[in-house]
This record gives C-alpha cells, sequence and structure tokens, in this order.
C-alpha cells in the first residue's frame, strides 16, 4: 500500500513539474516575441510587469489578465476587451483604448496621461489615485467608476455619461465640458 501511495504522489510531481504543465499559451508566446497580438484571446493571462510598450492588442481579450506595473505606452487597445483586469499601476501613457471595455477593471494609480479613451466604458472601474491628465475620455461611460484623488487636469469628458461615479479629492479644475447624465 505504502509503494501505490509513493508512486501516484511521484507520478502527480513529475505532471506537476513537466515543461507541458507550465507551457505558455500561444498567443502569450506571439505577443512576447513580436510585441503584436491583435484579436487573440488572453484571457486571464498574468503579464504583470511586462514591458509591451508600443504593442498592437487591437480587439484582443484581456478580461480578468493581470496587467500589474505593465508598460502600455503608445500600446493599440481599440476594442480590447480588459474588463475585470488588473491595470493597478499599469502605464498606459498615450495607449489607445477608443471603444475599449474596461468595466470592472482596477486602474488604480494607472498613468493614463494623453490616453485616447474615447467611447471606452469604464462603468464600475477604480481609478483611485490615477493620474489621467490630458486624457481623451469623450463619448466615455464612466456609470460608477471611481476617480477618488485621481488627476485629471484637462481630460477630456466631453458628453461623457457620469452617473455615480465618484470623483471625491479628484484634481478637477471647472472646464467647460459638458457630461450626460443618465
Amino acid at each position: 500500500m505504502k509503494r501505490q501511495v509513493f508512486v501516484a504522489i511521484a507520478m502527480m510531481s513529475g505532471a506537476i513539474a513537466s515543461p507541458t504543465a507550465f507551457a505558455m499559451p500561444a498567443s502569450m508566446q506571439q505577443l512576447l516575441q513580436t510585441n503584436a497580438c491583435p484579436g487573440c484571446d488572453l484571457r486571464n493571462v498574468d503579464l504583470r510587469g511586462y514591458n509591451l510598450a508600443g504593442a498592437n492588442l487591437r480587439g484582443a481579450n484581456l478580461q480578468g489578465a493581470n496587467l500589474q506595473d505593465t508598460n502600455l505606452m503608445v500600446a493599440n487597445l481599440v476594442g480590447a476587451n480588459l474588463s475585470h483586469a488588473n491595470l493597478t499601476a499599469a502605464y498606459l501613457e498615450r495607449a489607445n483604448l477608443e471603444e475599449a471595455n474596461l468595466s470592472g477593471a482596477n486602474l488604480s494609480r494607472a498613468i493614463l496621461r494623453h490616453s485616447h479613451a474615447r467611447r471606452a466604458n469604464f462603468s464600475n472601474s477604480n481609478l483611485t489615485g490615477a493620474d489621467v491628465r490630458y486624457g481623451d475620455f469623450r463619448r466615455a461611460h464612466l456609470n460608477g467608476a471611481t476617480f477618488e484623488q485621481a488627476n485629471m487636469q484637462w481630460a477630456r469628458l466631453d458628453n461623457a455619461t457620469v452617473g455615480q461615479t465618484n470623483f471625491r479629492d479628484a484634481y478637477r479644475p471647472r472646464m467647460p465640458y459638458r457630461l450626460n447624465l443618465p
């Protein structure tokens, strides 16, 4: 009996430690090798801390992905699905997030300076302490989003939908823009 248990444990540990058990998804390999993976399925991948500056992720599915501390400067994320992704302290300066889905995403302390997020969905997202200076959020959906202590200087919010959006302690100088309330 002891021998059978030992053999079973040895077989299980071999399966766990085998290189194929930890094989990287092909789409993630493609992204890391070429810095491009438009339309790829990258759900729940762990890209924490990677340098993906200038990456082409147009239309990619990054739902639930861990992108904490990831450099996505000037990345093309047009139409990407980043819902429920962890983008804590991610660097998204000048990233193109037009029509991207960031609903429920954690963007706390993220850098979104000069980012293009027209018609993007930030519903119920956490942008606490984020730097969105000069960001373009025209016609974006910000319903239920939290911008506490965010720096929003010169951010464009023309025609953004802001129902139940939390701007407490956010730096928002008075600007001539019109917001849509649901």
